[in-house]
Order: C-alpha cells, then structure tokens, then sequence
C-alpha cells in the first residue's frame, strides 16, 4: 500500500496517474463521416444491378475515385425511395447529355434484400445491398433517404439528411435543383504553395496531369513559362525547382490541369 503520509511519495503517485491518463486525453475524437472533407466511408458490397458492368460483384467506393460521386442511402421497399430512384436516372441522363462525369450510386437498406428488383428497373447506375455485417449504413451515420456528394479524391463535399434545413426530395423541382448544384459545385480545386527552396507543392488528384509555370516578372505584367508537366501518383505532390534554388531566383508559380 501507498503511504500518503509521505509527501514525495504522493508528487509522484499523482503525476505517475496523470501520465497514464494523458494518452486517453489527448486521443481526438473520432471525426463525424457527415463532415465536409472527410473520407468516405471503406465499405465493400455486392452489387445487385444487372446493367452495372460489375453486376454481381462485390466492391466499394473507391472504385469511383477519380469523379464526384453522389452516394443515397435507400430502401426498395420505400415508395418515396423508389421515386427519388428514378429522379436520380433522370439526372444521370441530364449530366451526360451535358459532358459532365458524376458517378451516381445507391445502397439498398439491409432489410431491402429482398425486393431488389423494384430498384433494377427504375435506373442503370450501381445498387449496392447492404448488409448487418458490413452496414453501409452506421458506416456513413446515416439513415434512409440522406444523400453524400464527394469530391475526385473521395472527400465529403456535401451532405443531404433528409428533412434537412435544405430541401433534398428530388421529385420536387427545389430539392432537385440543391443536389444537382451540389454536385456541380463539388470537383476539387488543385491548390498551389510554394516555400522558400522553390518546393511546389501541389495538391491535386492522383493520375492527373499538372503543368507548371513559373515568372520571374515580381510585377504584374507575370511572363509565364513552362517549367515541369507531372503526372501525380497521390494527391499531395511536391516538385523542387532545383534551377532556382541553385541561381537562388525568385520565381513565382502557377498550376494547371492538363486535359
């Protein structure tokens, strides 16, 4: 037994207890998957349409990555999920008459399973089945009828719940609009920094290409010039202008996409 009556026995026994409880402390709190920027959750189901070209197999979102996707969280036996079902083919249809690349999917609620074809003929984009095990669903926090839109790189940009401030029935000309502009306004933007060995930094999407320029006009009439096209192999990547650092120049830079 610990004798208290000793003062240096007691210093210690105290800052031996808040050592041991300092890591528990400082653990941060997990981070809510309903927050913008946060990764969508890794789930792999079985997808149940036969018009995916991975009908029957089983896979998750990261099959996507690459495009903004919208992610809803359904139930077939839902007559008001059925509807939205068949609003989001609609505006499937709407983004590619318009060029624009959104991938769209749908998870079907566990209890779901078996009335899969009141989905099949309703849209052609994937249907996943959700199950106890996997459950798609406490993965995302989310409940029927909430729609997530993330970014390129798998981000949240937006989230939907139903009965939300935001109107999100889609069978309703409003509720359409907000998700369709939502997902326009989703695409990641590239971002550029640069510190004081001429690293430049790029924070981008993986696979794409990125040409970078650089002046060494300090005024506002900038010459660009080519300096380096990259394609990136993760989405942060940092190239070292080793010419200016040698000639100790200082240049300014700018990034951009190359299609």
């Amino acid at each position: 037994m610990i004798n208290m009556k000793s003062p240096r026995c007691f210093v210690a026994t105290v800052i031996l207890v808040l050592a041991c409880s300092a890591p528990y402390r400082a653990q941060a709190q997990p981070t809510s998957p309903k927050e913008p920027g946060v990764p969508w959750p890794e789930w792999e189901l079985t997808d149940f349409q036969p018009k995916s070209p991975r009908f029957n197999e089983t896979y998750g979102l990261s099959h996507f990555r690459g495009r903004v996707t919208l992610v809803a969280l359904l139930a077939t036996w839902c007559p008001y999920c059925q509807v939205q079902l068949e609003k989001m083919e609609e505006m499937r249809k709407e983004f590619t008459a318009n060029r624009v690349e959104v991938n769209i999917v749908a998870v079907n609620i566990a209890s779901g399973a078996s009335s899969q074809d009141e989905f099949t003929s309703r849209c052609s984009f994937p249907l996943f089945q959700d199950t106890d095990l996997e459950n798609a669903f406490g993965l995302h926090q989310g409940g029927k009828d909430d729609y997530y839109i993330y970014n390129e790189r798998g981000e949240l940009s937006d989230f939907f719940p139903f009965s939300g401030n935001r109107e999100s029935d889609l069978a309703s000309p409003e509720g359409y609009a907000n998700v369709k502009q939502a997902i326009l306004d989703a695409p990641f933007q590239s971002r550029l920094s640069v510190n004081t060995v001429a690293a430049v930094k790029i924070e981008g999407i993986e696979g794409r290409t990125y040409r970078i320029d650089f002046s060494e006009n300090l005024g506002d009439n900038k010459k660009w010039k080519p300096l380096q096209t990259v394609t990136i192999d993760a989405d942060q990547f940092i190239y070292v202008d080793l010419e200016a650092t040698r000639l100790r120049k200082q240049r300014f830079y700018q990034v951009q996409e190359v299609p």
